[in-house]
């Protein structure tokens, strides 16, 4: 068992007894691991402060492939996403962001593509690049596709002609014609939108413009089709607890 560094984005936290903790974090190195510090809470180094979620840390950890809790050593900021902290939707969004990843990524093993997905989205959403809700769509897609979920935007499931605009029925989308209208729909122009964001890289997501109604289009088609794929993932409580205080 010896000295490990790596860098990791902070899930959960629990307390563990009166003195301890353990943490739940989505690691550069070593993937989703659970770590206990023990006697954090007493400690006069300060340490706790680094272990809230959303904290991406530097961490020193005492790390054991055989073993289900690994030992926390201690940690520093790599980056403290402080903006994040002072917006309820800057805030809303990025404990969605955790939360996939939570839900979504299983065992002990690393995955760097998806791990820089998930840092560059959440320093994004604390530097004010573009839309929150955009910037979240471009994870989830992005995300999809990571984990082998990919939505096919451009053809019909059924005839496999080009989607102009198509209806999201049974996991896939359809054209109109082979759906009967039935389904969640995607306009035209949402359509033509997730094709954009799908494409596109982050720094160019200021750039796009969206109205109301495609944002409900684009939100629900996410929302139904994380839930159709993702076993387990019904609905992200973070997003629902953010509508409830802004509503």
């Amino acid at each position: 068992m010896g000295l490990e560094s790596t860098s990791g984005i902070v899930l959960k936290t629990f307390s563990y007894g009166e003195t301890s903790k353990i943490i739940r974090c989505y690691t550069k190195d070593f993937g989703k691991i659970s770590l206990i510090a023990k006697g954090i809470k007493t400690s006069k180094t300060l340490q706790t402060g680094y272990l809230e979620p959303i904290n991406c840390i530097s961490i020193n950890l005492y790390y054991n492939s055989k073993r289900q809790l690994q030992i926390f050593s201690k940690a520093e900021f790599d980056q403290p996403f402080l903006s994040i902290k002072t917006s309820i939707k800057k805030l809303s969004y990025s404990f969605a962001v955790i939360e996939l990843i939570d839900k979504t990524v299983n065992g002990e093993e690393s995955h760097h593509q998806l791990f820089d997905l998930t840092k560059n989205i959440l320093s994004a959403i604390n530097d004010n690049k573009g839309k929150i809700n955009i910037l979240f769509w471009f994870f989830q897609l992005k995300l999809l596709s990571l984990l082998g979920f990919k939505p096919n935007l451009f053809n019909c499931s059924n005839c496999q002609n080009s989607l102009n605009s198509a209806n999201f029925l049974s996991g896939e989308l359809f054209c109109i014609q082979c759906s009967n209208s039935a389904g969640i729909k995607l306009s035209k122009n949402s359509l033509s939108l997730l094709k954009k964001i799908n494409k596109i890289e982050i720094d160019d997501i200021p750039k796009l413009k969206i109205s109301i109604f495609e944002r409900k289009e684009i939100g629900e088609f996410l929302k139904q089709y994380y839930s159709y794929h993702i076993d387990g993932l019904r609905e992200i409580k973070s997003l629902r607890v953010m509508e409830s205080i802004l509503n």
